[in-house]
């Protein structure tokens, strides 16, 4: 079956794995953490908002560097179709690895969710005689936006070097608690510096920046894991569900458990 999507997510445990599919283009979009890729000749990296794209016939392995960071991904094997090969430059078969990566974190979500939605028809249609070129044309979109973005960051200020390696931090691992004295010090800043250039660089406090991203992954949890609740607030940073949920109720109208059932009787 092509073009096929899948989501993985590692939580604290070592993995490292060969690649089966040879024959096909291959993406890795990585919502968390950080994943290794080796070749013969080299070893790539690729972290948080970044699509790792894979040319076929290149061997190459898996490895999570970080067990305790974990690497979270959506996958996607596909064709690279006429559309594809006329608007982007990407698919030269000698090139074994491209990174393309998303700035805008609110994006990044969105993007989560457009292959979550083809990773759930995959899975509820896989005898649909139309399945295949809707799946292709959803993978399309996405990565045309990917390119998009990538091609144009968005013109938004640039961010200190300090705050970006913060960010970074921070992006990787969601359920790190941390304050923002710890965040001010981790960027060699005292805290009315810091939080001044984050607030010049991302547009919104450490807090409130935070907390947005948080509940953003919180939803993105909610709508494509069965987990509990309160291992969905585990996993953003709230280490009180009560409080995520009167966080998540506050920022999208609906408890954690009533949005995740509108969402499912939406399908």
């Amino acid at each position: 079956m092509m073009p096929m999507t899948g989501y993985f997510n590692s939580r604290a445990e070592p993995r490292q794995w060969g690649e089966g599919n040879l024959a096909h283009w291959n993406g890795y979009f990585t919502l968390r953490g950080k994943g290794e890729v080796r070749f013969a000749a080299e070893t790539v990296a690729t972290g948080v908002g970044e699509l790792l794209l894979l040319s076929p016939t290149h061997p190459r392995s898996y490895r999570i560097p970080d067990p305790q960071v974990g690497w979270e991904f959506y996958w996607l094997h596909f064709r690279m179709t006429p559309r594809l090969g006329e608007r982007l430059s990407w698919f030269d078969p000698r090139r074994p690895w491209q990174v393309h990566a998303v700035a805008d974190v609110s994006l990044r979500v969105e993007l989560a969710s457009q292959l979550e939605a083809a990773h759930r028809f995959n899975l509820a249609q896989p005898d649909l005689p139309q399945r295949e070129p809707i799946v292709e044309a959803l993978l399309e979109a996405f990565l045309l936006r990917v390119a998009a973005a990538a091609a144009s960051p968005g013109g938004a200020t640039p961010v200190d070097p300090r705050i970006e390696r913060v960010l970074e931090r921070f992006h990787c691992d969601l359920a790190a608690t941390v304050n923002v004295d710890q965040l001010a010090e981790c960027a060699g800043l005292s805290r009315s510096q810091f939080c001044l250039l984050f607030r010049r660089g991302t547009g919104r406090s450490p807090q409130v920046y935070m907390e947005d991203r948080r509940l953003e992954m919180a939803a993105h949890y909610l709508r494509a894991t069965a987990q509990p609740v309160a291992e969905v607030a585990e996993m953003v940073g709230f280490a009180n569900p009560f409080y995520f949920t009167q966080r998540f109720r506050r920022r999208h109208g609906l408890s954690p458990s009533a949005y995740r059932e509108r969402y499912r009787r939406s399908d």
